[in-house]
């Protein structure tokens, strides 16, 4: 979408000239020749940049320079003065201006300011927004009460006011290690700083390259314009590397260097840029075999790794796998138009025998569709997926002739579950009793009144 520009000028000549120029450069322009049209204008449409004269038939430019001040959306104002006299120009930077420009101008130093100050609005706009996400700093997710749940919440902890030193985040798919990472930036003195995520996963090397450190105009053949990277834009606060296993061997040097002297590049440019920024990496990979494969810089591994966190995976936490179950299903209620649904007792050893491949993520996925199957009644074995089931029972009942009801006996359907969990704990009887949320004692007994 084109930049909307408004211009500001009452000399005809300078307004039709610029503003045929810039619409020539894919700018949306709107023009002005007195305060009075510029007010209207302002008053009906949102402009990311104004070009402003400060002399102008019916008003002071420092008025209308005012006024946009006090607007919501608050564009740039870059003035035009055919006075170039010191005072002018600072009391136009003292009211907000972003800069200013000297009558005559050339065309292409219009065009470079121009640029550059629309970056700046986009770069204030995005670090605003990311500033409002990070303030706001709900971590969803990070439910459990196990011993291998609160260790590592304990350490991130520990980890999240340690500094700026960078953080390795280790964990399977989907046991929340972004969300892990903002706790961390949440809990630390730079939460009030931007949270700026890149997964390295993404996008291929060269637009990750850009993506990270920005380029200058003119970089590459579509580097029309500059462009700030992720680095700066994170500058104050922290970057998140999703994926950081995936990160290009050209690309890990130059991570490298940013890492131990907090400076950097863009691409095609030759200006040492000073960023202030925490790094927070994350992978599934297995980074020390990566290493030994040469797959991976030895020392950016040891740089990364210098707060190391490990996630457990969801079947290493089972007692937290209800919770968060009943956590998803409240989630997930208002948002299909249900009251939120419980959980059936005969489900309870089926989600906590299952392996959970895909942890966390996976079990939220399958409490959404469970949700919906069920449509506010009670979650029950037929809402749940095959893989989970296995080839436990479905519980669908024998209809008695002469009631309509359905019927079981309570003692089959424990004698199927002992089996079942006995079955998925490849017969290790203690195993299966904690499965089952008994002790070994009462599930002999049990094997013996069962046959």
């Amino acid at each position: 979408m084109p930049e909307p520009i408004l211009i500001i000028e009452d000399d005809n000549t300078i307004r039709v000239t610029v503003g045929n120029f810039l619409a020539r450069q894919g700018f949306d322009v709107d023009v002005a020749e007195n305060g009075e049209q510029a007010l209207a204008l302002l008053k009906g449409h949102a402009f990311s940049l104004i070009l402003l004269d400060l002399r102008l038939p019916d008003m002071n430019g420092l008025d209308i320079l005012a006024k946009v001040r006090e607007s919501d959306d608050q564009p740039l104002v870059v003035v035009m003065t055919a006075y170039p006299e010191v005072r002018t120009a600072v009391a136009a930077l003292k009211a907000g201006a972003y800069d200013y420009i000297n009558k005559p101008f050339d065309l292409e130093d219009l065009l470079e300011l121009i640029r550059r100050a629309i970056e700046t609005q986009r770069l204030r706009r995005e670090v605003e927004w990311r500033r409002a996400q990070s303030e706001t700093c709900v971590i969803e997710g990070l439910i459990g009460s196990s011993v291998p749940f609160n260790n590592m919440l304990d350490m991130t902890a520990k980890i999240a006011s340690a500094g700026k030193i960078p953080v390795l985040i280790r964990g399977e798919s989907g046991t929340g290690k972004e969300r892990v990472a903002q706790a961390i930036h949440c809990r630390s003195p730079r939460a009030d700083g931007p949270w700026v995520t890149l997964n390295c996963s993404a996008l291929p090397e060269g637009l990750l390259e850009s993506e990270m450190f920005g380029h200058e105009r003119g970089a590459f053949t579509d580097a029309k314009q500059m462009k700030r990277g992720l680095l700066e834009l994170a500058d104050g606060g922290t970057l998140f590397l999703d994926e950081i296993g995936d990160l290009a061997l050209a690309l890990q040097p130059k991570l490298l260097r940013v890492l131990e002297t907090q400076t950097f590049r863009r691409l095609g440019g030759q200006k040492e840029i000073r960023v202030d920024v925490r790094f927070v990496s994350a992978t599934h990979r297995d980074l020390p075999a990566m290493v030994q494969a040469g797959q991976f810089r030895e020392d950016l591994y040891y740089r990364l790794n210098v707060g190391a966190i490990d996630l457990p995976a969801l079947r290493e936490r089972q007692e937290d796998i209800l919770p968060l179950a009943q956590h998803f299903l409240e989630k997930t209620a208002p948002v299909i138009g249900i009251d939120s649904p419980g959980i059936d007792v005969t489900v309870e050893p089926l989600l906590k025998a299952y392996r959970w491949p895909g942890n966390v993520r996976e079990l939220r996925n399958v409490m959404e569709r469970a949700a919906i199957l069920s449509r506010g009644q009670t979650i029950s074995v037929q809402h749940l997926p095959k893989e989970i089931i296995g080839d436990a029972p479905l519980l669908k009942m024998p209809e008695n002739q002469k009631t309509g009801t359905t019927i079981r006996l309570l003692s089959e359907i424990e004698a199927d579950y002992i089996r079942h969990a006995l079955r998925l704990c490849q017969g290790n009887k203690t195993q299966a009793a904690e499965l089952l949320g008994i002790t070994r004692l009462t599930l002999r007994n049990k094997l013996r009144d069962h046959g």
